[in-house]
Parts: C-alpha cells; structure tokens; sequence
C-alpha cells in the first residue's frame, strides 16, 4: 500500500465530493470542484452554512444520490485537507495523490475560521439552570 501511496496511487475507499478515480490515479471532477471552491469561497466571506445549503439547492447542485447537502458533510470537507492536496496516514503525508481543489491561502483561512467558530461564544462564568441537560438541535453538542 505504502508503494502504491509514494507512486500516487489511489489505493482504495470513499473517494471526495469533487474527485473521480481514473486508471488507479484521483482526478478532479470539474464540475463537482466548482461546487467545492464555491463552498470554501462562500464559507471564508462569511456566508452561514445553512445559507450555503439552501444556495446549492436553488441551483440544483446536490451530494450522492440527488440528495442535498448536510451541514455535517460540508463542516467535514471545510476540515479536509485532501482538498488542498494533502494525504495524511499512519503519521505519513503524501501530496501526490490529491491534487489541490482549494488554494492553500484559502483553506488556512478557511480552517481558522473553522476553529474560531468552533464553540461558539458563550459566557462560561455565567450558572445556567439547564447547563449539561440540553443539546443543540442543529449539531448535537451539549449547551454549556
């Protein structure tokens, strides 16, 4: 596996929204890559990822399956790395089987807002009488 990875070889699996596997090797899909530098470009102006999602419904641009977009798949292809052309396993990188969707400037800016908007601002000094007991309809997590 480990030689096929070094020749740039796609060695099996999920293959991302926005690629295509020809003759062992990963592609891009160019019109599916358009639909992905279009959700990064919308993400880093600022642009809500359910806006996103209705956006990509009202051009009649759906995931597998003509289904629409989730929120969870376009948070994890905001945090994929592969878009900008890096491969991590086994605490091995390889930058020659993805090649980048997404400039790297934009996915670093991109992942920082990621990180920033990650928990959300709340006030932690601040007794809430349901703390612990809730959690958010739209993603899951506990309301501190």
């Amino acid at each position: 596996m480990n030689e096929s990875r070094l020749k740039g070889n796609f060695t099996g699996g999920f293959v991302l929204y926005g690629y295509k596997v020809k003759d062992h090797k990963i592609i891009i899909d160019k019109e599916r890559a358009e639909v992905v530098r279009y959700i990064f470009n919308q993400y880093m102006l600022g642009v809500y990822v359910p806006e996103i999602i209705k956006a990509l419904i009202q051009r009649n641009i759906f995931f597998h399956n003509n289904r629409p977009f989730k929120a969870t798949t376009i948070y994890n292809m905001l945090s994929n790395e592969k878009y900008f052309g890096v491969y991590r396993i086994n605490d091995q990188v390889y930058q020659n089987i993805y090649p980048a969707i997404v400039p790297a400037e934009v996915f670093e800016a991109v992942r920082k807002k990621c990180l920033h908007n990650k928990r959300g601002k709340r006030s932690t000094e601040t007794t809430y009488l349901l703390r612990y007991k809730l959690k958010c309809g739209y993603c899951g997590m506990p309301v501190n």
